[in-house]
């Protein structure tokens, strides 16, 4: 083991620069986002053609680091079996509070296309949970450290009346620019869809990080609509080939015949769950329809 390993954070470091950091002494959080292996392999890849372009950034705690963003990279440069990566290295206290740092690797995730629509939704809840930490609670009242704590945990169970969702996603949605949730996808609806999604307990996304289901919205609010202990089941189902979807598993869980449903139920169910703009695209496109559909019903 070098001397460069066995150092610590807090020695030999010019803060605000960019060193090398032993991979053994940096700590990574638990909703960080999950990468395939496929795609840790082809970053490796790449930084062994091209070397690591861009550095992780991490803070120092305590005699180790915290990762801020760059587990990518980090992942890659460990598959490629190095003991240390580039970092930027920042106190702690350069931060403006304690939630900066999360809010930062939010906000370059959040501008990445190829987030998955869990990812999304874990991203967009987290992000709303920083807005009402910084702008206090909803409802008149105290709220302990603990407790703050406890919200901005991404492993939280929301159990919030969908009224006080809405209300939180109003807010939160309010607080951008009318391009700015265009461009986010932060409009009130899809916030109360990611609120809903990313209450599903952290074991069961983590079990689904890397499915299919992982992408499809429409199968994850349905998953989120069942309780904690039936989404267990459920997936239970998906991930063990019994059944397609949450509908086939609902069916066995509840021993009914499985339903196919027509091809125009299910864009109806996809139409429904779209953010207003989307709608309205919708509609341009389909105007011919809609016009023939209006003069059938006797409509102007």
């Amino acid at each position: 083991m070098t001397a460069m390993s066995n150092r610590k954070a807090s020695a030999d470091i010019v803060f605000g620069s960019e060193v090398m950091v032993p991979l053994s002494l940096v700590d990574i959080s638990s909703d960080q986002r999950k990468y395939s292996q496929t795609t840790i392999q082809a970053m490796a890849e790449n930084i062994a053609v091209f070397g690591q372009r861009q550095a992780i950034e991490v803070v120092t705690s305590g005699d180790r680091y915290q990762l801020v963003f760059g587990k990518l990279r980090f992942e890659a440069v460990s598959f490629l079996g190095q003991a240390e990566i580039r970092a930027n290295v920042k106190r702690q206290e350069e931060f403006s509070a304690q939630v900066t740092p999360r809010l930062v690797s939010i906000v370059e995730n959040m501008a990445r296309s190829e987030l998955t629509k869990l990812d999304r939704s874990i991203a967009i809840a987290d992000w709303c949970a920083l807005y009402r930490a910084a702008q206090g609670p909803l409802k008149p009242g105290p709220k302990s450290a603990s407790a703050e704590r406890a919200e901005l945990s991404l492993n939280l169970i929301l159990n919030s009346a969908d009224t006080e969702l809405m209300a939180a996603s109003a807010a939160f949605s309010a607080s951008f620019s009318e391009a700015a949730q265009h461009f986010l996808g932060v409009s009130r609806a899809a916030v109360f869809r990611a609120l809903k999604i990313a209450a599903i307990p952290g074991l069961q996304r983590d079990r689904i990080a890397l499915h299919p289901i992982a992408d499809n919205q429409s199968e994850l609010t349905a998953l989120a609509d069942e309780p904690a202990d039936r989404q267990a089941a459920i997936l239970d189902l998906i991930l063990g080939e019994k059944a397609k979807n949450v509908a086939e598993a609902l069916a066995l869980l509840d021993e009914r015949p499985r339903v196919t449903k027509h091809s125009w139920e299910l864009v109806a169910e996809k139409f429904a769950r779209m953010v207003e703009p989307d709608q309205d695209r919708f509609f341009d496109l389909q105007e011919p329809a809609i016009v023939r559909w209006m003069a059938k019903k006797g409509r102007k």
